[in-house]
């Protein structure tokens, strides 16, 4: 009997098969989707340039983990 696949796992494969525009487009709309505000989002992604110190080459063993 075939797996039967999760609704994360159909919504990621859906993505995938979105070509760039379009999943730019999708990101636009997400939090909306996830019951989130733009604000919220922005933050998170704001936040993410305080973790660039560790994108480095000394510290690329630990990308494994």
């Amino acid at each position: 009997m075939k797996p039967v696949m999760s609704a994360v796992q159909a919504i990621t494969a859906a993505v995938e098969r979105l070509d760039v525009r379009e999943q730019v487009e999708l990101l636009k709309e997400l939090p909306r989707h996830l019951k989130i505000s733009q604000d919220d989002a922005a933050w998170l992604k704001l936040s993410e340039s305080a973790l660039d110190f560790w994108d480095n080459s000394e510290d690329a063993i630990y990308d494994t983990l």
